[in-house]
């Protein structure tokens, strides 16, 4: 009996094995599709995107995972895309955010929220939350139950924990770029 349940645990092993080694390398270009088509969307101008060293961002802030710095058909800055992730209600909200060389935020796109509250702190991912930034610059503020003036965004109502989330990654991604431009 011993020697069955070993044999037939070593075959499924095996399999999910081969599964995993036939999957992997198709998720990793799903993946890698997929955030460049996110970089394209977050600075439509840029014609391409160089990664920034990761010795650059030391310091960046805890949410700020990588950056690349968009460049138009002359080879010149158009601005800098930031990735983020920070701590959510669920766990990390994915982001990329595009910022123009002004400082201004252009466009932001919640990369995974897939953890947050469904039909709450989820809402963080949807097209009218995450517009509330265009245009906007650093030190942008969360208000609640009133409109927002100025540098300000609504939060969702009944997911503060998540829309302060994305508010400080976008903070940190924002911050994160004007020290590259500077940088440059």
């Amino acid at each position: 009996m011993v020697t069955v349940l070993f044999l037939v645990c070593a075959v499924a092993g095996l399999a999910a094995a081969a599964a995993n080694g036939v999957t992997e390398p198709i998720i990793a270009q799903q993946q890698a599709q997929a955030l460049q088509q996110g970089l394209a969307e977050v600075l439509p101008e840029a014609a391409s995107f160089d990664p920034v060293a990761a010795g650059e961002l030391a310091g960046q802030g805890e949410a700020v995972l990588s950056a690349w710095r968009a460049l138009d058909d002359g080879n010149q800055p158009v601005g800098v895309v930031v990735e983020a992730a920070p701590s959510g209600y669920g766990g990390p909200i994915r982001m990329l955010v595009g910022v123009t060389t002004d400082g201004t935020l252009r466009t932001m796109k919640i990369l995974s929220a897939a953890n947050e509250t469904p039909g709450l702190g989820a809402k963080v991912a949807e097209p009218a939350f995450q517009g509330q930034f265009t245009g906007l610059k650093a030190g942008i503020t969360l208000v609640k139950g009133q409109a927002p003036t100025g540098n300000q965004i609504q939060a969702v109502t009944g997911a503060t924990i998540s829309s302060r989330a994305v508010l400080d990654g976008v903070n940190q991604a924002l911050a994160a770029a004007a020290q590259l431009q500077e940088a440059r």
